[in-house]
């Protein structure tokens, strides 16, 4: 008669039997908070593309050569709603831009948040430190695999206006000659005009360091508010946290998104550094309302859809 298999080496067996299947259930598992994650920050993205505009058309205004006769944010949509239309002027620049960045950037900032929190607190409880370094890496991650196409748009945006005969006659660029014809266009001609260091990853420590404070302070605050308050899980829970949480992270890295808007057009450190001399400190914080309202409504929109994504695939919540 066979000798009996020891217990340890019974549960070994299964273990390495087994040890595939998890390790496929692992990626499967990652796939879905990716594609819960990217669709999410593409719609409220998408929706909110107006606010976006307007934070960079008021972040990159010359005082010395004004094209918006009350350089504020109601102001400025108001004028380029009359000019341009709302549609034309506040929705669509940048849009194919902006959604494609969106899934990408989307699908790595949130998409890798939660696996890498539970790597990093282990066996224990996440503490905010846990949380603020995995917003951070997925943030920092993200933005750097997307920064070309952060700069697609931000230079779409800026350029937007009415054209007639090949020039524009509103917007920024009044008087100038139409530089992109489209996404495709833009990427093309930055590439080979300015190349890939100084052109398509122009500004790219700054918006590195920008996406991984932003994403650092959302995911936290989002994370550690729905701890603290001990709501049930829910729509309620998700609005008010991510509100929260947008108009926290929006204020914290201010002064870094109107950096990175201004060396996304060609600006350096000195020229950023003369300005805000000349301006003083608070010259960092224009654009903060309607950037402020685009990150709070982003985030209101993006979290929710995100959570109730990740509840249909079968994905913890956040």
């Amino acid at each position: 008669m066979a000798a009996a298999t020891p217990a340890s080496q019974v549960e070994q067996v299964e273990i390495e039997a087994t040890s595939p299947f998890s390790v496929s259930l692992a990626s499967v598992g990652l796939i879905k908070e990716f594609a819960a994650a990217g669709p999410g920050c593409a719609a409220a993205n998408g929706l909110l593309n107006g606010l976006e505009t307007t934070k960079v058309k008021l972040q990159l205004h010359n005082n010395a050569k004004p094209v918006y006769s009350t350089p504020t944010t109601r102001g400025v949509m108001t004028q380029i709603a009359r000019e341009e239309g709302v549609v034309r002027g506040l929705m669509t620049p940048g849009l194919t831009a902006s959604l494609t960045r969106s899934m990408l950037y989307g699908a790595y900032r949130v998409g890798l948040y939660s696996s890498c929190r539970e790597w990093l607190s282990g066996d224990g409880d996440p503490t905010l430190v846990h949380r603020l370094m995995s917003g951070m890496f997925t943030g920092g991650l993200g933005s750097m695999l997307s920064c070309p196409l952060d700069v697609v748009r931000t230079r779409m945006q800026a350029d937007s206006g009415v054209v007639r005969n090949g020039h524009y006659v509103t917007g920024l660029r009044r008087g100038e000659a139409v530089r992109y014809r489209g996404m495709i266009s833009a990427f093309m001609t930055i590439l080979r005009q300015e190349g890939l260091r100084n052109g398509l990853y122009r500004g790219a420590s700054v918006t590195v360091a920008r996406a991984s404070l932003l994403n650092g302070a959302q995911l936290a605050s989002y994370d550690t508010l729905k701890r603290r308050l001990g709501w049930e899980e829910g729509p309620a829970l998700h609005f008010f946290c991510a509100l929260a949480s947008g108009v926290i992270a929006q204020t914290v890295v201010m002064p870094i998104d109107t950096i990175k808007s201004q060396m996304m057009l060609g600006d350096g450190f000195r020229t950023v550094g003369e300005r805000i001399k000349r301006n003083g400190p608070f010259w960092l914080y224009r654009g903060w309302a309607p950037a402020c309202a685009g990150q709070g409504m982003i985030m209101v929109l993006q979290m929710p859809l995100i959570e109730e994504f990740r509840r249909l695939l079968g994905v913890e919540a956040i």
